[in-house]
């Protein structure tokens, strides 16, 4: 069955917006089981955490507080919460942001001795498979400040040691970035304050896949050449026209 030049244009440029489509909306399946450690930390004292990814759970999808410094009746705090109450749950590759922990940072009233530096340990087993997909670390930093008119409290911030990288989810490779939403702050006496880990994924990073815009550019190319050979064939037909009328 032959198209004609129309049809064919528009075949073509529905074929670009179904690869476009279909690279955009590429989603992932997330099922995550998280466990956070923390290891000693850099000066300070009276430091303190609740099960420290040891609990009866295995520390898997467990809430852990971590106090440290004076007044020892209402410390400075730092609760860790994983978020799992929405999983499973689908990502968009690209696009989408997972959203896997927060930090509530609660200051109490001039906070003293806190300690400086503390390194947190997170693995995350994101398809619930029970093997381990990734092990990502966070360095949590705490400095207590006074500004001249008294003032006090905590500047903080979350750095993760490694922003970008690969994974293997479900027995295929993605790339990921790793942030931490509201990851540097200041937190004056008696208030509290949120930060949170968020993922996002990218395809498969050994294959490129082509960019929605690229399939849109294939598809115009297509549109382009079903043209020039419209175009081709119109001319030798006329000659073949002017050939005989000789």
């Amino acid at each position: 069955m032959k198209l004609r030049l129309r049809s064919r244009l528009v075949l073509a440029a529905a074929i670009g917006l179904a690869f476009s489509a279909g690279a955009a909306h590429a989603q992932l399946l997330i099922n995550l089981k998280e466990t956070a450690t923390f290891g000693v930390p850099v000066g300070g004292t009276n430091y303190g955490i609740t099960n420290n990814g040891s609990s009866s759970s295995g520390g898997v999808n467990t809430s852990d507080v971590i106090t440290t410094g004076t007044p020892v009746a209402s410390q400075f705090s730092i609760t860790y919460n994983p978020l799992t109450s929405a999983l499973p749950t689908n990502v968009t590759l690209n696009t989408g942001t997972l959203n896997v922990a927060t930090f509530v940072f609660n200051s109490t009233i001039s906070p003293l001795n806190t300690f400086s530096s503390l390194l947190e340990t997170v693995t995350y087993d994101f398809d619930n498979n029970g093997t381990v997909d990734l092990t990502q670390q966070y360095t949590i930093n705490l400095s207590p400040f006074s500004s001249p008119n008294g003032l006090t409290g905590i500047n903080y911030s979350i750095v993760p040691v490694q922003f970008f990288g690969n994974v293997t989810i479900n027995g295929t490779v993605y790339g990921y970035a790793s942030v931490v939403s509201n990851s540097v702050g200041t937190l004056f006496d008696g208030s509290n304050t949120q930060s949170g880990i968020q993922f996002q994924f990218l395809s498969n990073p050994l294959i490129p896949v082509p960019e929605p815009s690229t399939y849109a550019l294939a598809g115009v190319m297509a549109l382009g050449g079903i043209v020039v050979l419209r175009r081709r064939f119109n001319g030798r037909g006329v000659n073949c026209l002017a050939a005989l009328a000789a």
